[in-house]
């Protein structure tokens, strides 16, 4: 198993992940996308790759220092040759969003918006430029002189700066110049019928570098953005305080200062300034990217702004709203699920029947207890105002609330604070920073009825976030079936304990159970052979284990049918290994993000959603569940949404046996799986 890549149907996480980056910076080149939406997806693609080098890029480097001969086991590579090779892709996809930028803000020119660079200016709007810079620019910037390259000072992680080397008498005498983060980034400069000429106040900035140093001479400039591992080192828990809450603060904070893993710079930056930044800055040469792209895609909120409403609707997807649950009209929530299950399908059908309930047992005096895990909650989250609510109510509400959840991590601390004030019982499930996260979304009402327990279930495969449920695919169901009740009951007895390897009678749990019986579906239905199926809807396979298990059981005959958004480690296609193994995704407007296991057809068939990915974080080190699927009508819609995505030939693609994505042909009529999801009608 250490040596899977030896068997040629496996790849290296980080490059997969990577292309899964570049098909959304190729949705930005699809001249079927709105054109505004089409920039939105160079925006996300940006957002992608930071994350990316804060945390994988991150994560190899410590890898690194510590193991530089360790080998992955997908692909063989060492952390460093990973890193080589993740930095060679890289700089291929900084040319590509270059390219794409460029036709993006041609067509934008075409619908009378024009994004313009300095040289494209006429005299009347440099003068525009000139006077704001002079009147607001220059009062609202922060200047650091410093000498010599070891005294440049701490720079931010992701934030724009403007370097200059300045002409002294002393040598190396530098100026670090940096643009408050409520300043706008969007000037207009010229205002006329149905068009618009718009400056980014960054070039504007560069511009006028000069005679923001003056009396002194500038010799160099450039703009420059750095990133910094996000991953948190051993040395930095020394001498942390027992509460874990303050113990989270204070690594937050070390975040801030830990080592630079990339150092961009813009395209015109002279070639000996940016090999002097390279060497202060401690950051490998190879780690260094040059854009002529903007380093930061905040301006496109600006745009959205100052725009006609009749240009943005013409230039943004069509307004959506997601469909309301049609029978609860007249009739509680809590009274329609004890008749028949809830089952949202996320952005197409409404979070209301979930913000229904809640608030409804915080009212209703059967109710003696909600219990509910939170791994990542909006800002405002209604969700959170109404636990608050029941508590004032007096009803006994206990959350367990992932304070780990990465890049979240201030916004949880901040919600159990205001969550415990409101009278919640506010646990973190493990207080062991290397311990298991608790990934898991699930929520339950504890009823009396006539003095005994009876349970109303919610679990879902994405977050209880207001608003990505608006913008990831996911799964909710809402259930009264009390065996299954009584098994989730069990599980929150227990992760407010920490104990976590226990087995319950029909939910899975990782780290224990989940893992293991998805191994045994897996060989149960290699068993079976040609007659075997297994349908799986993921964002990311990387577990070695899974993915020998999937290889032994396609090569029985098993027909493998798997939807992956993400990093995918398994490579299909390959004679003897995974020839009746098909992978494809889906890359639209739309996160795909729902999980959904399918083993075997017919009356043999079963069926879970769940909060865990095929990842060995998500199976061995972290507190996941998936929920069987019982209800007739469910399973067929569930089966109906995978089977769109699957046979998707506008925005779908086809992974090949050499890792490569392809567009699929469209035979036939175009089938938009996501778009045929909006218009669907429900019973």
């Amino acid at each position: 198993m250490k040596e899977l890549y030896k068997k040629g149907y496996t790849q290296n996480r980080e490059l997969s992940w990577l292309r899964f980056d570049e098909r959304c910076l190729e949705e930005g080149a699809d001249s079927e996308v709105p054109v505004l939406e089409r920039m939105n997806f160079i925006r996300i693609f940006s957002s992608n790759l930071d994350e990316f080098f804060m945390v994988r890029v991150g994560s190899l480097q410590d890898l690194n220092q510590v193991a530089p001969e360790n080998l992955d086991p997908l692909s063989g590579m060492t952390p460093k040759k990973q890193i080589r090779k993740i930095c060679k892709e890289t700089g291929f996809l900084y040319y590509k969003r270059d390219q794409i930028y460029d036709c993006v803000c041609r067509d934008l020119r075409n619908q009378g918006i024009w994004l313009k660079e300095w040289g494209d200016l006429d005299s009347s709007e440099r003068e525009v430029g000139r006077v704001f810079f002079r009147d607001k620019l220059r009062k609202s910037v922060s200047v650091q002189f410093f000498t010599g390259w070891s005294n440049l000072p701490v720079l931010e992680d992701k934030q724009i700066y403007f370097l200059g080397e300045l002409n002294s008498e002393k040598e190396d005498y530098f100026a670090l110049v940096s643009i408050s983060a409520d300043f706008p980034r969007l000037l207009t400069v010229k205002e006329e019928e149905k068009r618009f000429s718009e400056v980014l106040v960054s070039d504007l900035l560069l511009e006028y570098f000069e005679e923001l140093m003056l009396p002194f001479e500038v010799k160099g400039k450039t703009m420059l953005r750095i990133t910094r591992n996000a991953e948190i080192q051993d040395s930095d828990r020394e001498e942390l305080p027992k509460n874990f809450r303050i113990k989270m603060e204070r690594l937050l904070q070390k975040r801030e200062h830990r080592e630079a893993v990339r150092l961009e710079v813009h395209g015109d930056c002279p070639a000996e300034l940016r090999d002097c930044l390279v060497k202060a800055t401690g950051i490998a040469k190879s780690q260094c990217f040059i854009s002529r792209s903007p380093l930061d895609y905040k301006f496109l909120d600006e745009l959205k702004e100052k725009v006609p409403g009749g240009f943005l609707r013409a230039n943004s997807y069509p307004v959506y709203t997601p469909r309301s649950y049609p029978t609860f009209f007249g009739e509680k929530v809590m009274e329609y699920v004890q008749k028949q299950d809830i089952f949202s399908s996320y952005p197409y059908d409404s979070m209301m029947p979930l913000l229904r309930l809640l608030k409804e047992a915080g009212e209703n005096s059967r109710v003696q207890e909600i219990r509910m895990t939170i791994y990542r909650l909006s800002n405002p989250a209604t969700i959170a105002d109404y636990l608050a609510q029941a508590a004032e109510n007096g009803k006994r509400v206990r959350v367990l609330i992932e304070l780990r959840a990465r890049f979240d991590e201030q916004h949880n601390i901040d919600w159990s604070k205001r969550l415990e004030q409101a009278g919640c019982q506010v646990y973190y499930g493990s207080q062991d920073l290397d311990d298991y996260k608790v990934h898991c979304k699930v929520c339950q009402i504890v009823l009396n009825e006539m003095g005994e327990k009876r349970y109303i279930t919610q679990v879902g495969t994405g977050n209880y976030n207001e608003t990505t449920a608006r913008q990831y695919t996911d799964f909710s169901l809402i259930t009264y079936n009390q065996k299954l009740g009584k098994d989730v009951s069990r599980f929150f007895k227990n992760i407010c304990k920490e104990n976590y390897f226990k087995d319950y009678k029909y939910i899975l749990a990782a780290p224990q159970s989940f893992k293991p019986e998805i191994i045994r579906q897996i060989d149960r239905e290699k068993a079976r052979g040609k007659k075997g199926r297994i349908f799986v809807k993921v964002n990311s396979v990387t577990d070695p284990d899974v993915i020998r298990h999937l290889s032994e059981a396609s090569n029985e005959g098993v027909q493998i049918r798997m939807i992956v958004r993400g990093i995918c480690g398994i490579l299909p296609g390959v004679p003897k290994r995974t020839e009746n193994i098909e992978i494809v995704n889906v890359v639209g407007r739309y996160l795909e993000h729902s999980r959904v296991y399918i083993f075997g057809q017919g009356k043999n068939e079963r069926m879970y959603i769940s909060s865990a990915d095929l990842m060995t974080r998500n199976t061995e080190k972290r507190v996941e569940l998936a929920f069987p699927v019982t209800d007739s009508k469910i399973r067929k819609r569930i089966k109906n949404i995978l089977l769109l995505n699957y046979m998707d030939n506008v925005k779908g693609r086809s992974l090949g046996s050499d890792g490569g994505y392809r567009k699929k042909s469209r035979k036939g009529e175009a089938l938009d799986s996501q778009k045929m999801l909006m218009e669907e009608v429900m019973d």
